[in-house]
């Protein structure tokens, strides 16, 4: 029980606590194959949850997820290749601005960020089958506390005070991110055609 506790604590911590949650992570110093594995596990369960609610509501997802989430295997792929994306500029751009976070912390945090969004996840889809137009509020929340959280943690990886002003960086790169992206996944031609 008191494992499950621990757990549960943790998951309150990030919803609530995120700063608290980033340091009681780092502080595990969880072994390097034990969080990769754990980011490939997380990267598939999120794919997998992700097919759902594209099957439970196609129109709610957006092109460009919607055609990775139809190729589950290239799905994976490419989240888990976001997610070492997200990983590396967090560390080199936390470092440009005098942060001190190394690889293994950053993908430990980002990697347990994106557990918590599993769960979030699986809410959704519940809201979704039962109550679309609450899932929409809630991915709307979602949205916001997942940039928060990551400013949070970013904030205590790096040992910087002021979690708002990491937020905007967030923001910034964020933008950056999803336009690169996007341009990418255009060129591999993994977008869909469009609707006439």
């Amino acid at each position: 029980m008191a494992f499950a506790e621990m757990w549960g604590q943790l998951v309150t911590d990030s919803l609530l606590r995120p700063r608290t949650a980033a340091r009681r992570i780092i502080s595990t110093g969880a072994p390097a194959a034990f969080t990769l594995e754990a980011a490939v596990l997380v990267t598939c369960v999120g794919v997998v949850l992700g097919y759902a609610a594209l099957l439970l509501s196609p129109g709610a997802v957006d092109r460009v997820s919607a055609a990775i989430l139809g190729r589950p295997l290239v799905g994976a792929m490419v989240q888990l290749a976001a997610l070492v994306i997200v990983v590396f500029l967090t560390v080199r751009i936390g470092r440009l601005f005098g942060g001190i976070g190394g690889f293994w912390d950053a993908l430990a945090l980002v990697v347990w960020l994106n557990a918590v969004m599993v769960l979030v996840q699986v809410v959704q889809l519940v809201a979704l089958a039962l109550a679309p137009p609450l899932a929409a509020a809630l991915a709307i929340a979602t949205i916001l506390w997942a940039l928060w959280a990551f400013a949070n943690f970013v904030a205590e990886l790096h040992g910087f005070k002021n979690p708002a002003l990491v937020l905007g960086g967030v923001i910034l790169t964020s933008i950056v991110l999803f336009f690169t992206t996007a341009m990418l996944l255009a060129i591999m031609g993994l977008t869909p055609p469009a609707v006439s």
